[in-house]
């Protein structure tokens, strides 16, 4: 349970500092035929704003589905994932797979 809540604590860290350097974009990037635009106030606004923008989505119909798995598992069991997630080792890793598909 003390690992899901670090891990929660740093995704709202990382979800902080992003919101913070989407402010910084939105300032100081100017909008073409977007005259007075406002940076979002809140993670509502914040949220329609990304949409708007194409930079997230709302989730599909098999991602809701896998998320209420996700939901319907005991934390016992969750926790048993995120554990064998965080063993788990990729050959070639997954950086290299990136850099490779660039190419």
């Amino acid at each position: 349970m003390a690992t899901l809540e670090q891990e929660m604590r740093d995704v709202q860290t990382r979800l902080t500092h992003l919101e913070a350097m989407i402010h910084r974009l939105v300032r100081d990037t100017p909008q073409a035929g977007d005259v007075g635009a406002e940076v979002p106030r809140d993670q509502t606004q914040l949220l329609a704003w990304l949409k708007t923008h194409g930079l997230v989505r709302d989730p599909t119909a098999e991602e809701c589905r896998i998320a209420a798995e996700w939901d319907g598992l005991s934390e016992a069991d969750k926790q048993a994932h995120i554990e064998a997630m965080h063993r788990l080792v990729l050959h070639p890793p997954l950086s290299q797979i990136l850099l490779d598909q660039r190419h």
